[in-house]
């Protein structure tokens, strides 16, 4: 025993047939134990062990091809080898070496994260520190098995999921993916998704790291503009893009437009910047939308959009919430940005983001502040109402291909 839990001498003691084994041996061990399993009749495999098709011996792409073919033969599914594991929070699974903290709270609009590297995938899920929602972390190494196809495709279909972010170096099947990303837009659930190996030397690297084939960034485009699929070049938006997807209001129409009202001039200008690098419009308010603002705002605020309320915000939030409710009742927009400078006191988050669920449409807060931890961060990133983004650019390349989807 180990403390208060029984131990078994060999599966085959065990008093019933196990769903997963995790096989946490050397490479030189695994074999035997997943023949053991399929004897026995095991669900499935988490293979932690290195060395297989991934090194430029050839040994080991033979091992890699005898264990895959050992799971198809006992129809046991295999996750890896080379991998760091899975943690699903619907389930109450977390089958990893690695500690994937993946506790989401109740009415969280949490996102599955999907990830061939481990490593990458935990760097990622670290994201829940500052109040981002993930509710799994799911690894698949080399791929003899279950790839990053078969995970879209079940996270389409899990409740606890409301948008996927996807990273991953390459798949043996594009077409797979192709038919999981359909099925998570058929299911309402957006796939972001960052392609690592876009390069030759990223490809070169990515041969010595899970041995999958990277493809073209021609074929990955493709794939995106055929399935739907959100692609982003950076990995460090990759988690607040899906958020923002996860959080859209159900019933959000993609009205072009959209308002930014700032306690900033110069965030304000840095917002219009960005709208037209992206193609994002930003109208001008109509006339009863005009109205509300110059009535909650003093006389040297720019009433147009973007609105600069000025700094009289800090010392009155009632004005900025009274000019969100304005921009969001504006039929000409659909969505709000608010840049934001400092940090954040009291409960201006809670009421724009309750402003943004009143209106059915989403408001994102731009952390501008360099003090990224700074107060009021977390509680933005963790509202469900609200999409935080930490530049202008990741925000308006996020609202451009919302927006891009709606016309396609």
């Amino acid at each position: 025993s180990v403390g208060d839990l029984q131990c078994f001498p060999a599966l085959a003691a065990l008093p019933e047939v196990p769903d997963c084994v995790v096989v946490a041996v050397g490479k030189d061990g695994v074999e035997a134990v997943a023949r053991d399993c399929a004897s026995l009749g095991v669900g499935g495999l988490v293979v932690y062990a290195s060395g297989y098709a991934e090194v430029a011996d050839a040994s080991g792409a033979a091992a890699q091809e005898q264990l895959a073919r050992i799971g198809r033969d006992a129809e046991m599914r295999i996750v890896g080898p080379n991998c760091a594991g899975i943690a699903a929070h619907s389930g109450g699974a977390r089958a990893a070496f690695a500690e994937f903290r993946t506790a989401i709270p109740p009415g969280a609009k949490a996102i599955g994260l999907v990830s061939q590297s481990g490593a990458l995938g935990l760097s990622l899920s670290q994201a829940v520190a500052h109040g981002a929602a993930i509710s799994h972390v799911l690894s698949c190494g080399n791929s003899c098995d279950v790839d990053v196809a078969d995970y879209v495709a079940y996270l389409a279909a899990d409740a606890e999921c409301r948008a996927i972010a996807l990273v991953f170096e390459g798949v043996a099947d594009a077409g797979r993916l192709a038919v999981a990303a359909r099925s998570a837009a058929a299911a309402g659930k957006s796939v972001v998704a960052c392609k690592l190996a876009s390069s030759p030397a990223g490809a070169a690297a990515s041969r010595f790291h899970t041995a999958t084939p990277a493809g073209t960034p021609e074929d990955f485009r493709a794939l995106c503009a055929g399935t739907g699929i959100v692609a982003l070049d950076r990995v460090e938006t990759l988690i607040e893009t899906a958020a923002f997807f996860a959080k859209l209001p159900a019933a959000a129409a993609r009205t072009a437009g959209v308002g930014v009202i700032s306690a900033s001039g110069g965030t304000a200008i840095l917002a219009a910047d960005a709208a037209a690098r992206h193609g994002v419009a930003l109208p001008q308010p109509a006339e009863g939308t005009e109205r509300a603002l110059r009535g909650a705002l003093p006389g040297f605020a720019a009433v147009r959009n973007p609105c600069d309320v000025t700094a009289q915000a800090a010392a009155q939030p009632d004005m900025m919430v009274a000019c969100a409710h304005a921009m969001l009742a504006d039929t000409r927009i659909g969505a709000l940005v608010v840049p934001w400078g400092r940090t954040i006191q009291g409960d201006v988050l809670a009421r724009l983001g309750a402003a943004g669920k009143d209106a059915g449409k989403p408001v994102c807060i731009v952390w501008m502040s360099q003090w990224l931890e700074g107060h009021g961060a977390a509680d933005a990133m963790a509202d469900p109402g609200i999409a935080l983004f930490r530049s202008m650019d990741s925000c308006f390349a996020a609202l451009a291909a919302w927006h891009g989807r709606g016309a396609a």
